[in-house]
């Protein structure tokens, strides 16, 4: 799966400033398109259209809130990925998932291409993933600055929450490389495509959890009777 590439190859070498809300597409058919909502880098929020619950992300731990009975309820996704065990699939990583571990190069190639209205250039890009394979692909970047403050909000927050949280390991070669660039990912072959953006604000709102953490393991003794 490549959305792990897509998501790691998110970056931004500046503080963020604004609030807003970008929609992509991805090539995961169970989560094909997805919302991310943020204040700042320290306060995120995920989104999949049609799902009864979201991921927060706030001062670096990941949340979830899920539709319970009727009811929205707080998961501490640390705890759940904890009862779970090793093979917990919190974070939609897999043994068979491609991260980059380094770009080799970053080739333009004259042409531009307008993605969610902004216009980028397009690259191709030359990166060796997890398992030593080299490869190469072909991706829009750009210099905006809400994109650029978008990724490092997903990137620096939600990503590495998740990632910390689940226990899912995440390589930050290729992140470093764009950083140093000051470029952001528009669209990245056929497996992510910004669809949206806006700088606005974002309500305080959509960033609060409805209550304390379910206790989960005192769930799981009542539903097995233990």
């Amino acid at each position: 799966m490549r959305l792990a590439l897509s998501v790691l190859l998110f970056s931004a070498s500046m503080a963020v400033y604004a609030d807003g809300q970008a929609t992509f597409t991805t090539n995961n058919a169970q989560v094909p398109t997805m919302t991310f909502t943020w204040q700042d880098v320290d306060r995120g929020r995920l989104d999949a259209p049609g799902q009864p619950a979201h991921v927060l992300a706030i001062d670096g731990k990941a949340w979830g809130v899920a539709n319970v009975a009727g009811r929205p309820v707080t998961l501490d996704l640390q705890a759940l990925a904890n009862m779970l065990g090793s093979n917990n699939g919190l974070a939609n990583l897999g043994p068979d998932t491609i991260v980059p571990t380094r770009i080799t190069a970053l080739e333009a190639t004259g042409r531009s291409e307008t993605v969610a209205g902004i216009e980028g250039e397009v690259y191709r890009v030359s990166w060796e993933d997890n398992k030593g394979q080299a490869r190469i692909d072909e991706a829009v970047l750009t210099g905006d600055p809400t994109v650029r403050e978008m990724q490092a909000a997903l990137i620096k927050g939600m990503a590495r929450a998740m990632a910390r949280d689940t226990g899912v390991s995440t390589e930050e070669g290729a992140e470093r490389e764009l950083e140093r660039r000051g470029l952001a990912v528009l669209r990245f072959a056929e497996d992510y495509r910004l669809e949206s953006i806006r700088g606005d604000r974002q309500p305080d709102e959509k960033f609060a959890l409805p209550g304390k953490p379910l206790d989960l393991q005192r769930m799981m003794r009542g539903l097995t009777g233990g």
